[in-house]
């Protein structure tokens, strides 16, 4: 049996008052995208920090490579390539040093060789001895991905390294993580879009407020909840209190959440007549309706009780 390039168990970080994460185990093996999937706050960028070796977790153990990041820091972390939120270019340097630098520092040997290679793959020639700053944003994005590719390394970390994309970035972005996984690398993917998780991990860890709530392929976990589906409702004026909780206190809604001018129901099917005719009897005009399948959304709202995207702030 082979050996989890990453294994984590029982691990607590706290920060004074605050627990950032509780209590959470779980594995990365060779040839599967991981993905932490929850809000800003839920406890993401912390799992990193110890998996890396940059904060010591308060109780619990790391092991990446089966070493402890926090007694061979240097030679985990240049074991790992990494690709921010925020890119880390120098703007001042040329595409081509940017990757030298890079290399460098992670003790690569034959440096010219390999950053050519990449300046190739990454489809950077026409600027690779051009400065940073004059790059597109597409062609930043590209290199990002390129410094945190330049180590060939058998562990990827894409910390949230879609966010504020364009539809057509998005998608690139999604063909460079998928040929990591091609190649046999194991990826730790961080993000709060549900639908990218969806489409790009092996499995995926739910985690909220420091805990994990669920766990699995992105069908098992839709699985959970296969029986149900939901029902959306645009109202012209505010629904009052009356109509939500005559909808929840119906034997076969699960839930119903009211933004405004929109509710949202999560039911069996069986349920749908019931809701459509309390909601006919409301008199309310209603501007569109709709129903689905059951999404990974959904899912983290079923374990959390909240949505997916809700705002925190993280250590």
């Amino acid at each position: 049996m082979s050996m989890s390039l990453v294994k984590v168990e029982k691990l607590t970080m706290k920060f004074g008052d605050t627990t950032a994460l509780n209590d959470v185990t779980f594995a990365i093996e060779k040839g599967e995208i991981l993905g932490l999937l929850g809000p800003n706050g839920a406890g993401k960028s912390t799992t990193i920090d110890l998996i890396v070796g940059l904060r010591r977790p308060t109780s619990g153990s790391v092991l990446v490579y089966g070493l402890d990041p926090m007694k061979n820091g240097l030679k985990v972390r240049r074991a790992i390539g990494y690709v921010p939120q925020q890119a880390a270019i120098f703007d001042t340097l040329t595409v081509r040093e940017n990757l030298s630098l890079a290399a460098e520092l992670y003790g690569i040997p034959r440096i010219k060789h390999r950053v050519a290679a990449i300046i190739n793959e990454f489809e950077l020639e026409e600027k690779a001895d051009k400065l940073a700053e004059t790059l597109s944003g597409g062609q930043k994005h590209r290199l990002n991905f390129a410094l945190g590719s330049v180590a060939d390394s058998q562990l990827v970390i894409l910390d949230e390294p879609t966010v504020g994309l364009d539809p057509r970035r998005r998608a690139e972005a999604w063909g460079f993580i998928r040929r990591l996984r091609e190649s046999g690398k194991a990826v730790l993917l961080t993000t709060h879009y549900m639908e990218e998780a969806d489409e790009l991990c092996s499995r995926i860890l739910l985690i909220d407020r420091g805990k994990i709530v669920a766990q699995g392929s992105p069908q098992e976990l839709k699985a959970t909840l296969s029986e149900e589906l939901v029902a959306e409702y645009h109202f012209a004026q505010p629904p009052a209190c009356e109509l939500v909780d005559g909808i929840t206190a119906l034997p076969d809604v699960v839930g119903a959440n009211l933004d405004q001018l929109s509710l949202k129901v999560t039911l069996k099917s069986c349920a749908l007549p019931q809701v459509q005719q309390l909601v006919q009897e409301s008199k309310l005009l209603i501007r569109s309706s709709s129903e689905r399948g059951i999404t990974l959304d959904d899912v983290f709202r079923h374990y959390t009780g909240r949505e997916l995207r809700e705002e925190g702030h993280e250590k």
